[in-house]
């Protein structure tokens, strides 16, 4: 149970953080902080799409 907790509610809500952090860092105009939004993204990328490939993956099973 812990870890569908894990999967389903602990890796959206650190989408969520990772896509504000994203937004706030591509606002500014330092070039350091451009490449922080591109890693805030890609965390972000992963961490909404763990849970979809989950479920597709126990789908196929």
């Amino acid at each position: 149970m812990a870890a569908l907790g894990f999967f389903f509610v602990v890796l959206p809500c650190l989408a969520i953080v990772s896509f504000t952090c994203f937004a706030a860092c591509r606002v500014q105009r330092h070039k350091a902080f451009k490449v922080m939004a591109v890693v805030f993204l890609c965390v972000g990328m992963v961490c909404a799409l763990t849970p979809v490939g989950t479920v597709v993956w126990v789908l196929t099973l």
